[in-house]
């Protein structure tokens, strides 16, 4: 008896060995990227790669429902000294907004990080190149969504248009909005 149940055993571990088996790998999944020792000098505002965009004081009456925006205000990022035309140059950029702690993942907007400060309000980024669409903050679909800006081929420069305004997650109070984001550029 007791050789047959641990006959029993050993079948049926070796039996699960080959149920394993059988859902073994189903496909392949291959990764592209490039990796360049090029940049551009960035200038944002007139303020260099690091700057502050002031949004205008706004009466909370103009931000009472979800999905109301207000106090749309335009940056650019300058860029110089980009290399092109040459082995491992671009002759496009744009920047890609990354996710953080300010980035409200679900909704690709910043979060408003003052501690004391309005409510059910978050910032918004636009991409001003066109018909200011919304930037999905954090989001890898800005890789093929956002607008490339030719970069010039005589100066290597060339400049992103963006904005930014107040967007309502129902009927705001008054306060402070502060948030920041990370950026780097992006490549084609």
């Amino acid at each position: 008896m007791k050789k047959s149940i641990v006959s029993l055993s050993l079948l049926a571990v070796l039996g699960m060995g080959s149920l394993s088996a059988q859902a073994a790998s189903t496909g392949t999944i291959t990764f592209n990227g490039e990796l360049t020792d090029t940049t551009c000098d960035v200038d944002v505002n007139g303020q260099g790669a690091d700057a502050t965009v002031t949004l205008p004081t706004v009466s909370i009456n103009q931000l009472t429902a979800p999905g109301n925006t207000t106090g749309r205000t335009s940056f650019n990022m300058n860029l110089s000294k980009c290399v092109v035309g040459t082995e491992g140059g671009h002759s496009k950029v744009s920047a890609f907004f990354q996710p953080g702690s300010t980035v409200d993942l679900s909704t690709g907007r910043l979060k408003n990080t003052a501690t004391t400060g309005a409510t059910l309000v978050d910032l918004q980024l636009l991409d001003a190149s066109g018909n200011y669409a919304p930037i999905n903050v954090g989001n890898t679909d800005q890789v093929n969504d956002m607008a490339y800006v030719d970069i010039d081929q005589a100066t290597g420069s060339a400049l992103l248009p963006y904005a930014v305004e107040y967007y309502a997650n129902g009927q705001t109070t008054p306060g402070v909005v502060t948030s920041s984001v990370v950026y780097n550029l992006q490549y084609k």
